[in-house]
């Protein structure tokens, strides 16, 4: 659901020398025919990249790659679709909560032993293709939010949940007509990015092999709690307006590289950089991007694990995650290509490094919006304390699961 917007200059320097090629020829015999899913091109740009892409695997392989690409917005009904009537695709993307409940049906096929290097990876990009500790795919790409701070307002952006607080607080001091930052919502958004400040103080959400909830313990009480506390320097009737950031009635926000580009796009005098989620205990963060999988009834299971080796190689996955709108997974790629995201990308780039994958069960997508989020604003709204809001969501998630931890 993530998409990532990059400036003209980064996408001219991955795009140089690359040419639309490449297609099915219609000659190939189906056992070296691959399928592949994709979502919609989001730019023509971005389809020259995908189309180099299998123009060189085609050439090295002698083998033809169909590509089928789709709205996001109707993928998952297509995809699910296909899996009930058995005409999957070879391979194709899925978003990340839905990697659990396609592993644990038997829709996706696991990585085989010796096909990648798990350490070529990002650590977080790649557990969010773990299910029960085994591998059931690959990442394309992925991202994270960081921190927006008007750097008229807030020169140095803070390190720190103390630093902070008390910058929003003088923020909103010196001027009563602007909030410290824009303190996200209850919602699935904020559910979201919630777990980015769970980690920073050292926490996770749930232990899925010991099948225990950990959203409620100290970590995420505190985590939870930080909002709350900022919420008097950063008043919702300031915040709730449009766009309080851009329009300078905020001197901070959370969100993602997506807003890099818009920001300067449709505010140009905007002063404003990004930097890493400020933490309490250690540096933390979310993510959010999209992952490749092989169908278990598809035809060519290796000739897919070849094609995703390739999509994800250190000389390929820049080009590609750019495509997708995202940030590379393979830490070459991104160590090699830094220089061609600009300087209001490093931030993230520095939380991708501590990312931390959502938990992989079926039903995280439910108890995300169903039952964290209203947690979230049921302790922003004052209507109960931040550990009575977790605590009531922690039970409600053990009955949903069945846990007893």
């Amino acid at each position: 659901m993530i998409r990532r917007v990059t400036g003209a200059a980064a996408g001219m320097a991955l795009l140089a020398g690359l040419v639309a090629c490449g297609g099915d020829t219609g000659t190939a015999s189906e056992a070296t025919t691959l399928t592949y899913w994709m979502f919609q091109d989001r730019t023509p740009q971005a389809g020259e990249v995908v189309e180099k892409l299998r123009a060189d695997f085609e050439k090295a392989n002698k083998v033809t790659v169909k590509i089928v690409k789709i709205p996001k917005d109707d993928y998952n009904t297509k995809l699910g679709s296909a899996v009930a009537a058995g005409t999957v695709p070879d391979v194709g993307i899925l978003d990340q909560p839905l990697v659990a409940r396609y592993a644990l049906d038997g829709t996706i096929k696991e990585v085989p032993a010796g096909t990648v290097d798990e350490k070529a990876y990002y650590k977080g990009a790649l557990d969010t293709n773990r299910v029960n500790g085994k591998l059931y795919g690959l990442p394309l790409d992925h991202t994270a939010v960081a921190l927006f701070y008007n750097k008229k307002l807030i020169p140095t952006p803070p390190k720190t949940w103390d630093e902070l607080k008390q910058m929003a607080a003088k923020v909103h001091q010196d001027d009563p007509k602007t909030a410290g930052i824009v303190v996200p919502k209850g919602d699935g958004y904020g559910g979201w990015m919630w777990p980015g400040f769970v980690a920073g103080a050292g926490g996770s959400m749930v232990d899925e092999q010991g099948k225990k909830i950990l959203f409620d313990q100290q970590p995420g009480v505190e985590a939870l709690q930080l909002w709350v506390d900022l919420l008097p320097s950063s008043p919702r009737e300031i915040t709730d307006s449009d766009k309080a950031f851009e329009n300078g009635l905020a001197a901070m926000t959370i969100s993602g590289p997506w807003d890099v580009a818009n920001i300067k796009d449709q505010f140009p005098d905007l002063q404003f950089s990004t930097a890493p989620l400020p933490y309490k205990t250690e540096p933390g963060g979310n993510i959010g991007g999209e992952n490749a999988v092989v169908f278990s009834k598809g035809k060519n299971a290796e000739l897919a694990w070849k094609w995703l080796a390739h999509l994800t190689s250190a000389e390929n996955n820049t080009a590609l995650a750019q495509a997708l709108g995202g940030f590379p997974t393979n830490v070459a790629a991104a160590e090699k290509d830094a220089a061609t995201f600009g300087p209001d990308q490093a931030a993230f780039l520095e939380q991708l490094k501590v990312a931390q994958a959502r938990p992989a069960l079926p039903e995280w997508i439910q108890i995300n919006d169903e039952i964290i989020a209203p947690a979230i604003e049921a302790a922003l709204s004052g209507k109960k304390t931040s550990q009575e809001a977790l605590t009531e969501a922690a039970a409600k998630t053990r009955a949903l699961l069945g846990w007893n931890g």
